[in-house]
């Protein structure tokens, strides 16, 4: 279960205006929302690294490493290199929209207009995204059947579509964050090696990587699988990065910010973050609105909640 976007900013934002300290706007609380759940995020391997060398119980509920673990599953998923010689590209973006605007009926379409502006997500949302575009259900090809404008979340197409056509836009993100297992054909394992440890293994036939037992190395988010006669049914399990934080609105009649559910994204971490996620936002908070107290009492009670955790 995610953590919901909209508790922890008014949360936030009820803490601070309790005394009158100040606000944050919902764009600086998006930033500082995003890199407080990277934080907590790039945690995770290095915590779970340090339990492991740590003795553990075997309680039901509070076993560190397994904890930590149930958090990392939500990020934990697989999905298949693609070859496109020497190498393979690897599945740096989600398979599921995060987000889907449609366009139908007159207006927009009226078998004039070119231009349609996506309103469901942010602009920072769809930094380093891949947008799909489908047309009565064919998919479209980028730089032919349209453009899309990443700064203004603006779409034209070449060509109109017809009247009462229906317009489909999607949002799918860019999530790889950390390699895990390369396997080939689904359950040879390769083994990671370094550029000399491959020079070295080839000298010898009995070293030399088969099909049985193969080899890749990992370069510039390229992957190069040894023996080349690889060239397909490679598939990676890897951590995906959790998508950037966005408490969205519309404005209401009086200049009201209205919370956007459709078209904010909550945070991905597990509900038990949820302290800790305020608790930190509360320490950036006090920057932005040169509070030191703000600063001082939230940051010794994450840390307070750090030693709790690893102890």
């Amino acid at each position: 279960m995610a953590v919901n976007v909209d508790i922890v900013y008014k949360t936030v934002l009820l803490i601070l205006n309790q005394q009158q300290r100040g606000y944050i706007t919902p764009d600086e609380f998006n930033k500082v929302a995003t890199q407080v759940q990277l934080t907590i995020f790039e945690a995770y391997a290095s915590n779970l690294n340090q339990q492991y060398r740590k003795p553990q119980n075997d309680t039901e509920y509070a076993n560190h490493i397994k904890n930590l673990e149930e958090k990392l599953q939500f990020f934990q998923t697989s999905g298949t290199a693609n070859y496109v010689g020497p190498h393979f590209t690897l599945p740096t973006t989600s398979i599921v929209p995060t987000v889907v605007e449609t366009f139908v009926g007159n207006p927009p379409i009226d078998g004039v207009n070119t231009i349609f502006n996506v309103t469901l997500w942010t602009t920072a949302q769809s930094n380093g995204a891949q947008i799909v575009v489908l047309l009565d259900g064919v998919v479209q090809a980028a730089g032919i059947d349209y453009t899309w404008n990443a700064g203004a979340n603006q779409l034209t197409m070449v060509v109109a579509p017809p009247l009462l056509s229906n317009l489909v836009v999607q949002l799918f993100p860019s999530d790889f964050y950390r390699l895990g297992t390369v396997l080939y054909k689904n359950f040879k394992i390769a083994q990671y090696v370094q550029r000399n440890e491959l020079a070295q293994l080839l000298l010898s036939p009995l070293t030399q990587p088969t099909e049985d037992f193969p080899l890749y190395n990992y370069e510039n988010d390229l992957l190069y699988m040894h023996p080349p006669t690889i060239q397909g049914d490679v598939t990676i399990t890897y951590l995906k990065k959790p998508a950037n934080v966005v408490w969205n609105y519309t404005i209401g009649g009086v200049g009201e910010f209205l919370y956007s559910a459709t078209s904010s994204t909550n945070f991905e971490l597990d509900v038990t973050e949820q302290n800790d996620i305020i608790l930190r936002i509360l320490a950036y908070s006090g920057v932005i609105i040169q509070d030191p107290s703000i600063i001082q009492v939230a940051s010794q009670a994450v840390a307070a909640e750090e030693t709790n955790e690893k102890s």
